[in-house]
């Protein structure tokens, strides 16, 4: 099993920002609406994740990232509510670093960390993000992830197996994630300078330029990921 540490500490003074990413095209799902705004107890699945990260006190503002065809509903419903604190609203771009990027450049302070959240993750929790900001006060990228129970085989195009990689060795990463903000926007500088936008998280474009390691915390079993219909009936069960 792998080595999580706890921490104990007196909370930070240094801001951080959340970007909470709304913008995927679900095309796995299967399903006209963007798995965000399905319903689930009566409640669009974004909002668990948002209102976990406004309530968080560690949390200073958030960027929502929505898609275009959500963007002025969306943005006109949550103007008319008394949220607890500051949020912009960010167009999504055609892929997950666009639209990280695009949330990048609409920050209008000056935070020393950004904490980033897949809205499919309905399950976020308070102990999830306490577990990324704890670490990130000695190390500069930090992911939660939870240690892999199944077996896991690597194969060919033929699907003939090339190995079987040692479980004790293969994690499941997760969001949130959070890195120093000065290391990410330089990351995606270096990117878009080698025209390499296609990463499945902000935590494998760190790793492809060797730019810090990335520090693994105790993510949850429960924190899952809508990507199939009966992703739902799983979720729906923990909320």
């Amino acid at each position: 099993m792998a080595n999580f540490f706890t921490f104990t500490k007196t909370p930070s003074v240094k801001k951080t920002i959340a970007i909470l990413l709304a913008a995927g095209k679900s095309e796995r799902f299967g399903n006209r609406t963007e798995k965000p705004f399905l319903t689930l107890k009566g409640k669009a699945i974004y909002r668990y994740s948002l209102d976990v990260l406004m309530q968080h006190p560690q949390v200073d503002s958030v960027l929502l990232v929505l898609p275009k065809n959500k963007f002025s509903s969306e943005k006109e419903l949550l103007e008319k509510e008394k949220l607890s604190k500051p949020i912009d609203f960010v167009m999504g771009g055609e892929t997950r670093f666009e639209s990280v990027l695009n949330a990048l450049k609409k920050r209008s302070n000056s935070p020393a960390f950004v904490l980033i959240h897949d809205a499919a993750r309905p399950l976020l929790t308070s102990n999830l993000i306490n577990n990324c900001l704890d670490a990130i006060e000695n190390n500069k990228a930090v992911s939660c992830a939870i240690q892999s129970t199944d077996t896991l085989a690597e194969i060919e195009e033929n699907n003939q197996v090339v190995s079987f990689p040692n479980r004790k060795k293969i994690m499941q990463i997760q969001t949130p994630q959070i890195f120093q903000i000065s290391l990410l926007e330089h990351a995606f500088s270096l990117a878009l300078k080698d025209a390499k936008t296609e990463f499945t998280d902000e935590s494998s474009l760190i790793h492809h330029y060797h730019l810090a390691p990335i520090f693994l915390v105790a993510g949850s079993a429960k924190n899952l990921k809508i990507t199939f219909p009966s992703d739902l009936l799983l979720v729906e069960h923990f909320l």
